[in-house]
This record gives C-alpha cells, sequence and structure tokens, in this order.
C-alpha cells in the first residue's frame, strides 16, 4: 500500500525524479522542492513500496507571511486527497497551486476560496522591447530578490520583481491599478525585471490570470508567450479536523 512520509530537507533531492529543473511547467514545484530555504520548507512524499509516486511542499514565502504554498505534485486522486491531508494543517488557510486539470481530484474535505486561473508565460527574447524607464528604480526585497518600482508622491505605483529565482527559469510578478497599467508604468517595471533575468541568462515565466485582459496583453508586449499550461491558484483549508503532520 502506498504510504506517505515526511521527506528529511537532506534527501530532498530524490524528489528531482518527479521534476524536471529544465521544464517551465515543473519550474515553480522544482524550486520549492529542490531549492527554497531548508527552513521555511515542509515537505512529504508518497511512496508505493520503494518507487516515489508524488510529494507536496508546503513553503513559507514573502508573498504571504501567514499563508503557506502548498504545491501538489500528484499522478492520480489518491495520491494528490493523501499528500494534502499531509500538507494542510485544519482550521489553517493555505495557498494552493496545482495544474487545472486536477481541479476535479479535490476531495470535499477541502474548503477552496479565491479561485483564480492562472496561464503559464514564458519569454520569448526575440519579442522583448529592451524599454528603459528612467522612472524605474532598481531595489530589493528583504530577501535579496530584485525589485524594480515606480513611485509617485512618496508612493510606490507599480512595481516588479522575483517570487523566485532557480538555475534555469524566475518567476517574475508585476503590481499595480488600473491607472498605472493605463500609463504604461507596469509594463516598464515588468520590462526592468524581465530584463534583469536576461542579463543573469535565466529565462523569466510569468503567470498571468486568464480572465485579466489587460494583464495579458502586457505580458504579451513585454515578450511573453503561453505555454499551454494552466494552474489553478485559491486559498485551500482543511474541513476534516487535523491529522498532519508537524513542523515548521
Amino acid at each position: 500500500m502506498p504510504e506517505i512520509l515526511p521527506v528529511p530537507i537532506a534527501d530532498r533531492a530524490r524528489l528531482a525524479k518527479l521534476v524536471s529543473e529544465r521544464l517551465p511547467g515543473d519550474a515553480l514545484p522544482a524550486y520549492y522542492a529542490l531549492n527554497h530555504p531548508a527552513r521555511r520548507v515542509r515537505l512529504f512524499a508518497i511512496q508505493n513500496g520503494s518507487n516515489l509516486v508524488g510529494f507536496v511542499v508546503a513553503a513559507q514565502t514573502g508573498q504571504d507571511l501567514f499563508r503557506p504554498l502548498v504545491i501538489p505534485v500528484a499522478a492520480n486522486p489518491e495520491a494528490l486527497v493523501g499528500l494534502l491531508e499531509a500538507a494542510l494543517r485544519g482550521g489553517r488557510p493555505a495557498l494552493l497551486h496545482m495544474p487545472l486539470e486536477q481541479r476535479p481530484w479535490l476531495p470535499p474535505s477541502v474548503d477552496l476560496q479565491d479561485e483564480r486561473v492562472v496561464d503559464l508565460h514564458r519569454l520569448d527574447p526575440k519579442g522583448f522591447p529592451m524599454e528603459i524607464n528612467v522612472l524605474v528604480i532598481a531595489t530589493s526585497t528583504p530577501e535579496g530578490l530584485p525589485r524594480f518600482e515606480i513611485r509617485s508622491g512618496g508612493s510606490v505605483v507599480a512595481a516588479a520583481g522575483l517570487n523566485w529565482r532557480g538555475p534555469f527559469f524566475a518567476e517574475v510578478y508585476v503590481e499595480g491599478g488600473p491607472q498605472a497599467r493605463s500609463r504604461g508604468l507596469t509594463r516598464s517595471v515588468l520590462a526592468a525585471a524581465t530584463g534583469k533575468m536576461i542579463s543573469e541568462h535565466l529565462v523569466p515565466l510569468t503567470f498571468v490570470p486568464e480572465a485579466d485582459t489587460a494583464a495579458q496583453a502586457e505580458a504579451t508586449w513585454v515578450g511573453y508567450r503561453r505555454t499551454g499550461e494552466r494552474f489553478l491558484v485559491a486559498e485551500v483549508m482543511r474541513t476534516d479536523g487535523d491529522r498532519a503532520q508537524a513542523g515548521p
């Protein structure tokens, strides 16, 4: 029978059997499973005998200090249910990121809120405009990741930076309201963050909400192209009590 066990950080390299750091669709789970700081990760794997058949990452990130990011890698519904039971703690919300096609596999013992479908985009360097905006200020996050901002009246009106940076890919995000977008400011900071990753010989990726046509157009202008891979992003919470393993 398959069993789910905690994965010691010293053994995390075993998980590389199930994901490839060189594939865009695997880049996010591969980064958090293999490279995210050890003190900020809990890992569980499902095994059938000696065969590793799935895993889940629960990671503390700078994106949300109070809700861990939970990323399951599962081959079937039974594996997904077991992995989520291990990673989630009853009554405590987390952020779920998983392939959209696996949405029907989710059990009734988890509650989803604020569901979004996001498209994974990969930069096509030939489409990158090499735009330079003198208003963009380069800075960094407390974790040491690059961040680019445009300020007005002492406030940040547009920003872009990295959620994570792996050996081959980096995930770029962009922030800004409708006015900043209409003025091209979010486009400028997105281009700055993207150019920084190109200079570091990394391939930029970005997740764009499927329903946000303006963000889709903006990403396309900077040179991002859809990979065809779609993901579900949502707040998730277990509703059946807490039998999960203890951990940070």
